[in-house]
C-alpha cells in the first residue's frame, strides 16, 4: 500500500493506516511528498508536475523491487494517487481516495472555480487558494504558525466555511493570529511532528497550489485517455467544507468502478475516524482482488 499525504501534513498522518495495515499483513510504504521533509522541495513553480511525481514513485518502487500497489492519498495527495492510475495504471490494483477527487485532465480557471462553487455551495470552496497563491503568503503563514495550525486542524470544522474557504478569509486570520481549539484527534506529540514540518518552510508546500493554477500538468495529461482503468475508492467526512464529498461522490464517466463511503467527519478522515476508514478500505480491497 502506497500512503500520499496532502496540505500541510506529512507521512505521519498515515500513522494509524500504517500500525492497522501493517498488522493485517499489508507492506506500507508513506513517503513525505515533494515539498515535505528531505523529499526534494524545489522553490521553482515550474517543477510541481503531477507526472514528475509519479515518475519519482515509480522509480521508488523499482527501487524496493514493488511490482504492484494499492495507492491511498489524502487531501492533495489525491491529485497524485489519481495521476498515479491515469499514467501507470499498470502499476496498480486500485487507489482510494480521501477527502478529494479524480479531475479529469482540463485547463483550471480559479476565478471560473471560485464562481462555480459559490452558485453551487453558497461559498467560495476555492478561497484559500487566492492567499495561497501570493507572493507573501509563506512568510504570514510562517510568522503565525501555531495559529495558522489551528485553523487547519480545527475542533470545529464549520470554521473552514466561514474563517478558512472565503477570499481572504485565511489572510485575515494569520495576519491578525487568531487562535481556535485543535481536533481532539490530534495529540501533543501530533501536534509537535507537523510544527516542525511548518517550520522548515511554507513555499514549497504552496506551491502545489500555484502548480494547478498554472496549469502545469496540461502538457502531460492534454493527449491522455481520461478514463480510469481500475477500480476507485472515495471515502470523504460529511463536515468537510472544502473538499465536499457530495461535489464528487456521484457517479464518473471517467470511473467505471467507483465506491463512494461518507463518514461523519471533517476533512482529516483518517486521523478523525481510523477505524472506520481501515474496515472500509479493507473491504474494498477484499472486494477488488
Amino acid at each position: 500500500m502506497l500512503f500520499l499525504h496532502g496540505f500541510p501534513s506529512s507521512f505521519h498522518s498515515w500513522r494509524h493506516q500504517i500500525d492497522y495495515f501493517s498488522r493485517q499483513g499489508y507492506d506500507c510504504l508513506a513517503p513525505n511528498m515533494m515539498g515535505y521533509g528531505r523529499t526534494y522541495s524545489p522553490l521553482n513553480v515550474s517543477e510541481y508536475k503531477s507526472k514528475a511525481m509519479v515518475d519519482h514513485l515509480i522509480t521508488l518502487l523499482n527501487y524496493l523491487q514493488i511490482n504492484k500497489v494499492i495507492v491511498v492519498g489524502h487531501d492533495w495527495g489525491t491529485r497524485t494517487a489519481g495521476r498515479f492510475l491515469l499514467h501507470r495504471p499498470e502499476r496498480t490494483v486500485g487507489v482510494v481516495l480521501i477527502s478529494g477527487s479524480y479531475n479529469a485532465p482540463a485547463l483550471f480557471d480559479l476565478d471560473r472555480a471560485l464562481e462555480a462553487s459559490t452558485k453551487a455551495f453558497g461559498y467560495e470552496i476555492y478561497g484559500h487558494w487566492k492567499f495561497f497563491e501570493a507572493n507573501d503568503a509563506a512568510k504570514l503563514i510562517e510568522n503565525n504558525i501555531e495559529g495558522f495550525m489551528d485553523l487547519v486542524f480545527a475542533s470545529d470544522p464549520t470554521l473552514w466555511k466561514t474563517n478558512f474557504a472565503p477570499v481572504g478569509k485565511v489572510r485575515e486570520w494569520v495576519v491578525n493570529k487568531n487562535k481556535t481549539t485543535r481536533g481532539a484527534y490530534m495529540t501533543a506529540n501530533d501536534y509537535e511532528i507537523l510544527r516542525q514540518y511548518h517550520a522548515e518552510g511554507m513555499q514549497p508546500k504552496l506551491n502545489w497550489f500555484k502548480m494547478m493554477i498554472a496549469n502545469n500538468d496540461w502538457e502531460d495529461e492534454k493527449n491522455r485517455n481520461p478514463v480510469l482503468q481500475r477500480p476507485v475508492l472515495y471515502l470523504g467526512g460529511k463536515k468537510d467544507y472544502v473538499s465536499v464529498i457530495s461535489a464528487y461522490g456521484g457517479p464518473s464517466q471517467y470511473i467505471a468502478d467507483l465506491q463512494t463511503c461518507p463518514l461523519d467527519t471533517g476533512h482529516w478522515v483518517m486521523e478523525e475516524d481510523p477505524q472506520g476508514v481501515n474496515g472500509i478500505i479493507e473491504r474494498w480491497i477484499k472486494r477488488i482482488q
